[in-house]
This record gives structure tokens, sequence and C-alpha cells, in this order.
């Protein structure tokens, strides 16, 4: 039973880290075609939303990573390769450091992504109404959440 947890575990941590990098190639993606679009003078597409939507795709990435070495430092810190393997940003002791983090790196991933939707809407100037403020108020809701968290612990 412990070695089919152990695999399920390495899949687990394989495969977050296989969409981390998926997640990087579309954040390069996005840049690339978004400085094309600037050098090449079609600045109605709007290449600088493209640019922020990039930078959520490396957030997202990001978020990835952290749950995939996260998920390693706390369930597979016995493998050799784990032990000679230090980042300094990410000293994990217990799962629930690990939950602050990804909360608060998933926090500042929907801020990007909601920012250029709000682009969107200013520019077209289209009148607010509640189902634009879904978001925000998601973002609000789990600020709190995240301070709850990190309060109570």
């Amino acid at each position: 039973m412990q070695r089919i947890l152990y695999f399920a575990i390495i899949l687990v941590v394989l495969f977050t880290f296989i969409n981390a990098l998926v997640f990087f190639g579309l954040g390069i993606y996005f840049s690339v075609e978004a400085y094309y679009e600037i050098a090449t003078g079609h600045m109605q597409n709007m290449p600088g939303i493209k640019i922020i939507e990039s930078l959520d795709r490396f957030l997202i990435g990001f978020v990835f990573i952290i749950f995939s070495i996260g998920f390693s430092k706390l369930f597979l810190s016995e493998t050799p390769f784990l032990k000679h393997y230090d980042l300094p940003w990410l000293k994990l002791t217990d799962f629930h450091q690990l939950k602050i983090l990804l909360v608060s790196a998933i926090l500042v991933a929907l801020f990007v992504a909601w920012a250029p939707y709000l682009l969107t809407l200013l520019q077209k100037e289209v009148p607010l109404d509640w189902t634009s403020l879904l978001f925000p108020a998601s973002l609000l809701i789990m600020a709190g959440a995240a301070k709850l968290i990190k309060d109570l612990h």
C-alpha cells in the first residue's frame, strides 16, 4: 500500500510539473505574439492586454511549480534527488505552510487574470452590471479566507 501511495504522489508531482511547463510555454507564446504585434504596429489588437495575459500564464505556472515542489518536499523528502535540492524561498515543514503559500500565489494570479477583463471593460465603456462584479467579489472573499487561514494557525 505504501508503494502505491508513493507512486501516486510521484504521478501528481510529475503532472503538476508538466502543467507548469505548459503554462510557461503559453506565457512565452502570448508574450512573443504581443511583441510581434507591437513591432508590426498592430496596436488595435491591444498587445498590452496580451502581455498581462502572458503574466497570468506565468503566475499559474508558478502556482503549479509551488504545488509540485511543495508536495515533493512534504511527501518525498527521503528521495536522494530532493535531499540535495534546496530552494531558500520554499522552506516547508508542514502542509499548512504549503496551503498558505498556494493561496497567496493563487490570489495574485487571480488578480492578474482579472486585470485584462477590467481594462477591456473600461476601453469599451460597457456599463457595469452585477456579473462584472463577480470576479472582484470572489477575490475579496478569497482574500478574506486567506487572512483567516493565516490568523487561525
